[in-house]
């Protein structure tokens, strides 16, 4: 008896265990919403004045340049 809920537990923990992904992609999808939301914020904060966002652009534009060259 107490060995069958031992497997039962054994079984339960693996299935757990293996499920890593799914978990791991859910985490990546609400990182991307709050990074959205972040922006859609700064987006309604400075939505009148055009040299915040330019500054905004610029320093992401820079950065996905220094990403794409390695550095």
């Amino acid at each position: 008896m107490m060995t069958n809920a031992i497997q039962k537990l054994y079984a339960k923990t693996l299935v757990s265990l293996n499920n890593q992904r799914g978990a791991q992609a859910i985490e990546w999808i609400a990182l991307a919403g709050v990074i959205l939301a972040i922006f859609a914020a700064i987006q309604v904060v400075f939505q009148d004045d055009k040299n915040v966002g330019n500054a905004v652009s610029s320093t992401l534009s820079n950065i996905i340049k220094g990403i794409s060259k390695g550095e």
